[in-house]
């Protein structure tokens, strides 16, 4: 860790070295005991900006609307969220823009001639 100035709150000077890839804010050494270990299972929670979307739900190529490609819930959370996270959000991201999604999925599915049962 290179010594700087840490500040969580902004992107700080606090950088590491001889790594690939250097962590380039909040760099600080682990080095005052205790030391705790827990086994973890990584998932992913949400996609910061990872799926370009809009009201519509459709995601976006290109800035074009894919016209059968569609999300709700935590795949748009940063895209309505954009600064951070509160938490609980996905939930109302998920209902309001399950909906949207579901119908705009199920307009698409009929004018392609796609039969459903009930």
């Amino acid at each position: 860790c290179v010594q700087g100035t840490f500040n969580h709150t902004i992107l700080d000077d606090c950088t590491t070295e001889n790594i690939v890839p250097n962590k380039t804010h909040w760099a600080v050494p682990l080095d005052r005991p205790p030391f705790y270990a827990y086994a973890l299972k990584p998932g992913i929670t949400f996609t910061y900006l990872g799926l370009k979307v809009e009201d519509d739900a459709a995601v976006r190529f290109n800035n074009k609307a894919s016209r059968n490609l569609f999300v709700a819930g935590e795949m748009m959370a940063g895209n309505v969220l954009g600064q951070g996270y509160t938490a609980g959000v996905g939930m109302s991201i998920g209902t309001t823009f399950g909906r949207i999604a579901g119908k705009n999925a199920a307009h698409y599915a009929l004018s392609q001639g796609v039969e459903h049962e009930c």
